[in-house]
């Protein structure tokens, strides 16, 4: 990969050398070295196109983006605000900003988070922007607008096993279990092909654990559980579906320790709180919750 990195960053740079103020060429240079694990390089160079083009939106929606990929989330909204400004009709923008309000994991961020979403769904409507607000409501319990918003992404989009999951979660938190059932089937139907094309992805291997739990197929739900562990051991996503699965399969001690370490990993404990297979366990007296 590093061949491939050194030919994108040669091919952006001769760009460079043709116009120096070619801004999303250096955009360009900015996202190779964050493909490469260099994040200062890349902030240098997401900076340098904003003061090449301070006029020009996509400098700042890039930084912005760039900040909430490394949690900076203050910094990321400044940005995203900045862009908004310069171009106040962009669908784009306001789904990016939604995005840091709900990867901030803060409560008092949701109402916030929904307006952006709304306001990018009115200028034109995507999956993602669906997507985002079917999850944003059910972090904030309000289950039915949550199905009718996972819908509307679902008619754009069906092939997605975790927004099929998300209409699982809502169903259940309407208590629907013949829809709950029918919803979890489509998932792990996704699910069962997404991890046969990718056997090393922790994450899906977890999702998949974790939907086996919740059909009680125990020895299925085990081995791929051990699976995420072993591949991403420090992801706070793979800990809370590892966590969540242990609960389904009533497990109780194990269920503890992992949702515990996701919390401690960064794992946000609204998305616990709007959960609805886990209200029991965090209301167990063992429950010690470190995190935000």
């Amino acid at each position: 990969s590093d061949g491939k990195f050194d030919l994108a960053l040669q091919e952006f740079q001769r760009a460079l050398q043709l116009d120096p103020r070619n801004a999303d060429a250096l955009i360009g240079i900015a996202h190779a070295y964050e493909s490469a694990g260099r994040p200062a390089d890349a902030e240098a160079a997401y900076k340098k196109a904003i003061a090449l083009r301070p006029d020009y939106w996509d400098g700042y929606n890039n930084l912005g983006v760039f900040y909430d990929g490394q949690n900076r989330y203050q910094e990321a909204i400044a940005q995203l605000r900045h862009a908004v400004d310069l171009t106040p009709d962009n669908a784009r923008v306001y789904l990016n900003l939604a995005a840091v309000y709900i990867d901030s994991g803060d409560p008092k961020r949701f109402p916030e988070a929904e307006q952006a979403l709304k306001k990018s769904i009115e200028l034109g409507p995507t999956y993602p922007a669906y997507a985002n607000l079917g999850y944003l409501y059910i972090q904030e319990r309000k289950y039915a607008e949550a199905t009718a918003t996972v819908e509307n992404a679902l008619k754009l989009n069906d092939k997605d096993f975790l927004v099929w999951g998300n209409l699982a979660l809502a169903y259940q938190g309407l208590n629907q279990k013949e829809k709950v059932s029918a919803a979890r089937d489509q998932e792990l139907a996704l699910l069962e092909k997404a991890v046969a094309s990718n056997p090393r992805d922790g994450q899906m291997q977890s999702y998949l654990g974790l939907v086996y739990a919740q059909k009680k197929l125990r020895d299925k739900a085990l081995l791929r559980l051990q699976s995420a562990l072993v591949l991403s051991p420090d992801d706070n996503v793979v800990l809370e579906n590892v966590g969540e699965a242990y609960e389904n399969l009533g497990d109780r001690v194990h269920a503890l320790k992992y949702i515990e370490e996701s919390l401690q990993k960064g794992y946000g404990l609204a998305a616990l709180k709007s959960n609805p297979d886990l209200q029991s366990l965090l209301s167990d007296p063992n429950f010690r919750p470190k995190g935000k």
